[in-house]
């Protein structure tokens, strides 16, 4: 813990309301895997009551996200924390956004197998979603367990897995652009397919954000606008 200024009690509260709000988060972790979980079971087995769940779960995350927004509040207006207490904090509430984006998408996916998951099922692109699926499920995993571990190493290798993501992504779209132009009849479906697949790409996209907040946690660098400031640096050059 950084040195703050108060008595034994009061960094006794403090480290209790830091622990609060890492155990928050990961409540919001694990509620935010299953949900994406029971959405995959759902497009792509059919499992109905996981699917039940999924379509409800947004509730409990969002009750959580306003949870943790609140108590961060609490921790900086009580004790004014700095440095890394400080970038930990805000590690904490930029990592609640994106879980409650994985819920959104999350949530679409469930939608999208109640109305046509029989007929997803029945195509080649099943077997694509499931390797998009396992690949972010497992992204979205050790995201959560680098972040609470504070493992920049671990972090860093999640960022990389990102790239396969993407590859999986670009594949499969370029087939159903194929099979939209070859199956005109098949639109709907088509775009149903579309869209499960950028929901799937965007939760990876959002397991890479929580993965830079280690490194943010760590370091002190915001790894999400490196680039952008390295071509700064060579433009100036």
């Amino acid at each position: 813990m950084d040195s703050f200024g108060g008595t034994p009690h009061t960094l006794t509260r403090y480290d209790a309301d830091l622990n609060a709000l890492r155990t928050l988060l990961m409540n919001m972790g694990g509620v935010a895997e299953q949900h994406f979980s029971d959405a995959m079971a759902y497009l792509l087995d059919g499992d109905a009551t996981r699917g039940q769940r999924a379509m409800s779960q947004d509730y409990e995350i969002n009750r959580l996200e306003s949870s943790i927004d609140e108590l961060a509040i609490h921790i900086i207006a009580r004790y004014a924390p700095t440095a890394n207490d400080l970038r930990a904090i805000m590690s904490v509430v930029k990592a609640i956004t994106d879980l409650e984006r994985v819920g959104d998408k999350s949530e679409k996916l469930a939608r999208i197998a109640e109305e046509i998951g029989p007929i997803i099922r029945t195509t080649d692109f099943a077997s694509h979603l499931r390797v998009m699926g396992r690949i972010v499920a497992g992204m979205l995993h050790d995201a959560l367990d680098a972040f609470i571990r504070l493992d920049a190493i671990a972090a860093e290798e999640i960022i990389r897995r990102d790239t396969h993501v993407n590859q999986e992504y670009n594949a499969v779209h370029a087939i159903l652009l194929k099979y939209m132009t070859e199956n005109p009849s098949a639109a709907d479906v088509s775009l149903r397919i579309l869209t499960c697949i950028r929901s799937i790409e965007r939760i990876g996209d959002h397991c890479t954000n929580i993965a830079e907040y280690v490194i943010f946690q760590q370091k002190g660098t915001d790894v999400r606008h490196a680039e952008i400031a390295a071509d700064k640096q060579r433009t100036k050059i």
